[in-house]
């Protein structure tokens, strides 16, 4: 068997041409998809639990499960900005008063606190909606589904109470995505406000 070799010569302006038109530093902006719950082994965590992503990129997570079961992705300055799932509010009772909704299993808690003032626990509406809080403690509800920049500077953001799609209570915000575009470099840690030991981490390059 014989082989035959041929030389191709490449005139030199056609591979300037062409090295020339490839710009080498150019970055597009990429997605990530992260997984909340359900990713098959383990209904209390995030899949993949650690992302590595260059500035400008967006994470997007969303909830995969099953399950009507909720899920946030949350981002906090330091655990004082950790939103309670309920807060007392002051109400004017008399011991005789009662509320009731028809229909419901519902009968709210009043507690009474030493001055005899008595409370009813509500829902904390940073708990379960779409949200972010500046310095100042300046909050800003964000539509649901949102496309949020982060800039590393905000004390708490939230993506509310994330359900699998289909999944949400009625009445509740059928919250099934959450996306952060990122715009500086730094480790960035996150937590699930309803479990707080699902923690994942963004690294931005």
């Amino acid at each position: 068997m014989s082989f035959i070799f041929t030389t191709v010569v490449i005139p030199t302006i056609v591979l300037l041409f062409v090295i020339t038109n490839f710009p080498l530093t150019v970055h597009a902006s990429e997605s990530t998809l992260v997984s909340v719950g359900g990713n098959g082994s383990s209904w209390s965590s995030y899949s993949p639990q650690s992302v590595e992503i260059k500035a400008g990129d967006t994470v997007t997570w969303r909830n995969p499960m099953a399950v009507s079961e909720p899920h946030t992705v949350s981002f906090l300055k330091d655990q004082s900005y950790y939103p309670p799932p309920a807060m007392p509010v002051p109400l004017k009772l008399n011991s005789t008063d009662s509320i009731s909704v028809p229909d419901a299993n519902f009968d709210p808690l009043v507690v009474t606190a030493q001055n005899g003032t008595k409370s009813v626990i509500v829902d904390n509406a940073q708990h379960y909606n779409p949200v972010s809080v500046s310095s100042g403690r300046n909050v800003t509800y964000l539509p649901i589904n949102a496309n949020y920049t982060l800039t590393g500077n905000e004390n708490f953001v939230s993506s509310g109470w994330m359900w699998p799609e289909g999944l949400a209570p009625q009445g509740a915000p059928p919250i099934k995505s959450f996306s952060v575009t990122f715009e500086n470099a730094g480790k960035y840690e996150y937590l699930c406000i309803i479990h707080p030991w699902m923690t994942g981490t963004v690294v931005v390059n």
